[in-house]
């Protein structure tokens, strides 16, 4: 059971994920893009080659995109939210300067008029049943605290860094020892467990907790919920915090392998499904998957927490609900936080990854790695 299941997970949802600790230490701790600047040596999620281009002949899917996405003139060059120009990214055309700058204003109105806006934060049932707000918390949930190098817990956490569920860099742990891990940390699969995190050293944001979450989800753990918000939230908002974690008996966990939470290479280029790539507009413009929508991740977040969903309303208003989206960016990291929207708001979404988009382009990129991890058949 527990060989299959590792076959299964690995096959099915384990290569599009990234050791952020590892990335963060490669990065030399610099990951912060919080201001939608884009440093090429500043990114938790961005690992994969974004120097190659699939750009199909005669189609710029950048500008395509631009186009559908920003309403911009199809003409005009990816700048990043600073105004600046970025030296790898696609060279604008030539287009009168006030159209240009009408076109700079409509990419860049969403995040900054995220802190202009009172945004509604009330949820519906639905996004209640996956974001919990921090007096939602009872005592029959289990708090894990998935941070790196955390040293405030919400009191009565467990704490399972999320580093600890990565095989290496871009590839997790098979099913059995994911599950052997959440077993030994005191979790069942039949736990109700609320997530929470962050990277500090890589920005902040909800990110990492999204992303175990994907991979919970992904496991078969129904009761598994994410926290609206972090350990110094709750500790604003009165809530009794520790410097050490709790440890809770050792329980079996057993996974259930669910593999509608990924897309599939051949998923991905079906064109069946609506595409969106939640990298920075820059990456997005230097190569992406064809027919992709830009929507970088922070379109999604306010002050760093999930939106108000009259806001998701009008940044998922060029999707059709009524057809599957499948996000990506380089290893799912990032953009498991755009799918975590998506499926909050109903859509029928799925995580997928550039890495292995590009791991498909490039044949010899396919083998084995001799640790059981970048393979043909690894998704």
């Amino acid at each position: 059971m527990g060989v299959l299941c590792g076959t299964l997970l690995a096959a099915l949802v384990l290569i599009e994920s990234a050791s952020a600790g590892a990335e963060c230490a490669s990065l030399g701790g610099g990951c912060d893009d919080s201001n939608g600047g884009w440093d090429p040596m500043a990114k938790l999620d961005e690992i994969g080659n974004v120097t190659a281009t699939q750009q199909s002949a005669g189609t710029n899917w950048a500008k395509k995109s631009r186009e559908i996405r920003w309403g911009m003139n199809s003409s005009q060059g990816a700048e990043d939210e600073k105004g600046e120009e970025n030296e790898s990214a696609v060279a604008p055309d030539s287009v009168p300067q006030a159209e240009a700058e009408e076109a700079k204003d409509v990419q860049i109105a969403a995040p900054l008029k995220l802190k202009e806006l009172q945004i509604n934060m009330t949820r519906s049932l639905k996004a209640r049943e996956m974001l919990l707000s921090l007096d939602g918390v009872d005592d029959a949930d289990i708090l894990l605290d998935v941070s790196e190098n955390s040293s405030l817990h919400i009191e009565g956490s467990i704490y399972i860094p999320y580093m600890e569920f990565f095989l290496q860099p871009g590839i997790l742990k098979p099913a059995d020892e994911v599950a052997s891990i959440l077993g030994e940390a005191g979790i069942s699969r039949e736990d109700s467990v609320v997530i929470y995190g962050e990277c500090l050293p890589c920005g902040g944001g909800p990110s990492v907790a999204t992303y175990v979450y994907w991979m919970m989800k992904s496991l078969g753990h129904e009761k598994a919920k994410v926290l609206d918000g972090t350990a110094e939230d709750w500790a604003t908002a009165g809530g009794a915090t520790s410097g050490s974690a709790e440890v809770l008996p050792r329980k079996e966990y057993i996974p259930l392998v669910n593999s509608n939470y990924t897309a599939t290479f051949d998923l991905v280029k079906s064109g069946q499904v609506q595409i969106i790539d939640a990298r920075t507009p820059p990456e997005f413009a230097m190569g992406t998957i064809p027919g992709s929508i830009s929507m970088p991740y922070e379109s999604v977040l306010a002050d760093k927490k999930i939106t108000g969903e009259d806001r998701l309303d009008m940044v998922f208003m060029v999707l059709n609900k009524n057809q599957p989206v499948v996000v990506f960016t380089n290893t799912g990291m990032k953009g498991s936080v755009v799918w975590f929207a998506l499926e909050m708001m109903g859509y029928d979404a799925r995580l997928y990854s550039y890495q292995d988009w590009m791991a498909n382009q490039q044949p010899d990129l396919r083998e084995v790695d001799g640790s059981g991890g970048l393979n043909e058949t690894a998704i």
